[in-house]
This record gives structure tokens, C-alpha cells and sequence, in this order.
């Protein structure tokens, strides 16, 4: 089984400690949700599990595997992160990029197997990007890009994913995908971390929400088990003028 366990991390840039003593356990399929101003610190709890800021405390463990001991492509078998955008380069496509993903754990030489490929197009099959494989990454929209990368992100197959705001630019119907997305690849047994700026959009898909202070973790929300008027309130830490509605009319994608 697939775990994360984040054990007293101290984590900061220079004289600045962003997290003190920060702990967090994590199980297969679960999708914890960030929520939190500007500034709180997401990105660079997120930077700390790619290993991008040295830990100044604490630790780091994936499937029991501390990641300190790791070297870069060790670690990229085990944590990937889908960035909030891709770089739009000319002549590169679909398919290009996403077998790129495989770079990290098999080097710039290393050919991509058979099964690797029916991989691919199964997953183009799921994710429904089998039409942008053969697509120039710079006539893709925002949306476009911002699916392929998820699907990269599952090509490689590492038991926990990083998201940072993924639905930044995705219209209705492929945010609806992206939620839909990442319910199936936590059934698979991901442990799957994402950035949301939506307090809506995190108790729907988020088993659990974080409700992140300045370096601090305000709350950690269970939504299904959570009674509204609770998690209202608490939600207000961050959101003041917040109200909750169970509206039967509220439009949303199931």
C-alpha cells in the first residue's frame, strides 16, 4: 500500500522557516486538498516533496523509503508533479512530451518499451486526449496542455502525485475531466496532493482538506464526514465572507 509520511519537516529559504515542525501521514487513495491564502506556504510544501529544498529537519518517507538518501532519479520513480503550465515549444508533440516523462528514472537514451507504449494509449483512451498524441504542443489551448500534463504526470506511475493548481486553465467540462481523472488514479492507489484555490472544488474532490495558515495547518477536514455548519466555519478562518450552500440546483459534473 502506498503511503506519504511527513514526520517534524522545517523546511524555509534563507533566515525565513516557512514550515516548523510540519507532520503529515497519508494513505493509497487518498486526495488531500491545499487550501490557504497567498503566500501560506503550498508551493513550498510542494517544493520540499520534490526534494527542490533541502529539509533543514524532520523527513520525508514514501512507502517507507526516506527520500533524502535518494539521488534525483530514484526519487522521480517514487514523487511527480504536474506543473501549473508546460513549456509551448514548436515541433514538439503530444506524444513527445509525454515520453519525455519517462526521462527522470530512464535517462534521455533510454528507448520506451512496448508496454510503455500501449500505456500511453490506454491512458489517451481514460483521459480522452488520444486526438492531441499527434498535436504540436503550440497549437494546443491552455486546456489542452493542462490535460496532456496530468496524463504525464499518471505515465509515470509514481505512487504519489503533486498538483499544482491543475484546473488553473481548464473550462468546465475538462475541469469536470481533470476531478473525474484524479478519483480514478486514486482508486488505482495513488496518494494524490493537490493545490486548489476553489473551497468548492476542494470538498468535492478532496477526501481531505488542509486549511493552511502562514506555515501552520489550520484544520484537517474529512468533507464526507464533516457536518456543513463545522466545516463552514471552519472554512471562514480562510475565507471570511464564505457561506455554504447544499443548493439541489448548483450545477456540477458527476
Amino acid at each position: 500500500m502506498n503511503t506519504l509520511d511527513i514526520r517534524n519537516m522545517t523546511v524555509g529559504y534563507g533566515r525565513n522557516t516557512v514550515w516548523q515542525d510540519f507532520s503529515l501521514q497519508m494513505h493509497a487513495g487518498e486526495i488531500i486538498v491545499l487550501l490557504g491564502r497567498n503566500g501560506c506556504g503550498k508551493t513550498t510544501l510542494l517544493k520540499a516533496l520534490q526534494g527542490n529544498i533541502p529539509l533543514r529537519s524532520g523527513s520525508i518517507h514514501i512507502n517507507g523509503i526516506d527520500l533524502a538518501s535518494l539521488s534525483v532519479r530514484r526519487r522521480a520513480s517514487l514523487v511527480t508533479t504536474m506543473p501549473q503550465e508546460i513549456p509551448v515549444e514548436a515541433g514538439l508533440l503530444g506524444i513527445d512530451y509525454l515520453e519525455m516523462g519517462y526521462y527522470p528514472v530512464r535517462g534521455p537514451f533510454g528507448s520506451l518499451t512496448a508496454g510503455d507504449r500501449e500505456k500511453i494509449a490506454e491512458l489517451a483512451d481514460i483521459f480522452g486526449t488520444a486526438s492531441l498524441l499527434a498535436k504540436d504542443l503550440s497549437e494546443m489551448s491552455a486546456g489542452e496542455r493542462q490535460m496532456l500534463s496530468l496524463m504525464r504526470t499518471a505515465v509515470q506511475d509514481t505512487p504519489v502525485l503533486l498538483l499544482d493548481e491543475p484546473a488553473s486553465a481548464l473550462d468546465f467540462n475538462r475541469t469536470a475531466r481533470l476531478f473525474s481523472m484524479l478519483k480514478t488514479l486514486a482508486a488505482r492507489g495513488k496518494c494524490i496532493l493537490a493545490v486548489l484555490h476553489d473551497p468548492t472544488a476542494a470538498l468535492r474532490v478532496g477526501s481531505r482538506v488542509l486549511c493552511l495558515g502562514d506555515g501552520i495547518c489550520l484544520a484537517d477536514l474529512e468533507p464526507a464526514k464533516t457536518p456543513p455548519d463545522v466545516l463552514e466555519h471552519t472554512l471562514q478562518k480562510l475565507y471570511p465572507t464564505l457561506r455554504l450552500h447544499t443548493d439541489p440546483l448548483f450545477c456540477w459534473s458527476v
